[in-house]
């Protein structure tokens, strides 16, 4: 069956000034996709959403949205919905009058408009505060609130432009969950710009991990966080312990490496092209290190013996920090299992499968 598009971007790139902020951007989604785009201030991601949105035009490359070019085309004409960092509701005006507004404006009956806000309103559980003003709600409130105006014209995308992005923690995780329900059940195209990797990874069905106007990677939250194209996308995305070393041997896809602290570690290529003597940035993700036991030295084919340096409890489970020569390296355990067993100053044998260790050449950058 062939797929269904909603949204194409061909080769576009904005420039303001000299400054290239977006550069040469590819990207189709799929109808009822959830797409992030994913990057540190500055990357692109919020003016490749504007140019989506017709807010801003591209200098080059083609926009299209259900097949349609939309360069030149006004933003109130591409059948969007748009949530921002801020709720931007008008305070004036009650609840029912501010997700209204955009019917109003379409002159929609005044019955109709009163029984689609009322269904929006019951779709994202604030039916109750429909005669209230924004002053009167929280700030949790007024996003969902930003939310139903958006969805009340029954878009055919929604553009979400770090809409948690002034909420408090717990806020957040709850209207996190909340657009990830609305998301499916609506079924609604939504492209979410974020810089906060846990958010993208748990709403997205894909990943844009944007660097400096570039795209790094596309791919499933899984593929970004196992898989990672560069070592940008490694390090920008969750915890990885670093390492210097050098390449020792090259055996057909496996690399032996020495690091800086005397350590002898295999690692895959991942058909990547090394030479012996390369010097290279060695990773490993905390939760992929586990304290030696029978059963895991069995499976592993790296070692090393470290001193415990720290020990953070965190709930489920406790985090660690070992000295290893000249390289300090996290890892994780479960709290209920190891947390008594463990103290600074403490000898421990760590291991992980060669498997899990990702190299790239040159040496460790800093983020």
């Amino acid at each position: 069956m062939a797929k269904s598009i909603d949204v194409e971007l061909l080769n576009v790139q904005k420039k303001f000034g000299s400054n290239v902020v977006v550069d040469n951007f590819n990207l189709q989604v799929e109808k009822g996709e959830c797409v992030s785009f994913l990057g540190p201030s500055g990357c692109g991601k919020t003016t490749t959403l504007n140019m989506i949105a017709g807010f801003l035009e591209p200098d080059q490359g083609d926009l299209l949205i259900k097949g349609k070019r939309m360069n030149g085309v006004p933003s109130n004409k591409r059948d969007l919905g748009m949530v921002f960092q801020t709720y931007s509701l008008f305070p004036h005006m009650t609840v029912a009058e501010n997700v209204g507004y955009g019917l109003k404006l379409r002159k929609v009956a005044k019955a109709e408009i009163a029984e689609r806000v009322g269904k929006v309103l019951e779709l994202v559980k604030l039916p109750h505060v429909a005669d209230r003003y924004p002053k009167q709600l929280s700030g949790g409130q007024r996003q969902r609130i930003a939310i139903a105006r958006a969805l009340v014209t029954e878009p055919s995308l929604l553009l979400l432009d770090e809409p948690l992005s002034n909420l408090d923690a717990k806020l957040r995780e709850e209207l996190r969950d909340e657009l990830k329900r609305l998301q499916q059940e609506i079924g609604v195209t939504t492209i979410f710009v974020t810089h906060d990797q846990e958010e993208a990874l748990y709403l997205s069905s894909r990943i844009v991990v944007l660097d400096h106007g570039k795209v790094e990677q596309i791919g499933t939250p899984w593929e970004i966080y196992n898989r990672p194209a560069s070592e940008f996308v490694h390090t920008f995305i969750g915890k990885s312990n670093r390492m210097q070393g050098v390449v020792e041997q090259v055996q057909g896809d496996t690399l032996v490496l020495k690091t800086a602290s005397g350590f002898t570690l295999q690692a895959p290529s991942r058909e990547r092209r090394f030479s012996i003597g390369e010097p290279v940035s060695i990773y490993v993700r905390p939760e992929k290190i586990h304290l030696q036991t029978a059963d895991a030295r069995a499976e592993s084919n790296n070692e090393m013996q470290g001193r415990v340096k720290l020990t953070s409890f965190l709930g489920a489970y406790t985090e660690c920090e070992v000295e290893v020569g000249h390289d300090v390296l996290t890892f994780r355990i479960e709290t209920a299992e190891q947390e008594a067993s463990l103290a600074a100053g403490q000898t421990v044998n760590l291991n992980w499968k060669s498997e899990d260790v990702f190299v790239f050449s040159g040496q460790v950058k800093e983020q």
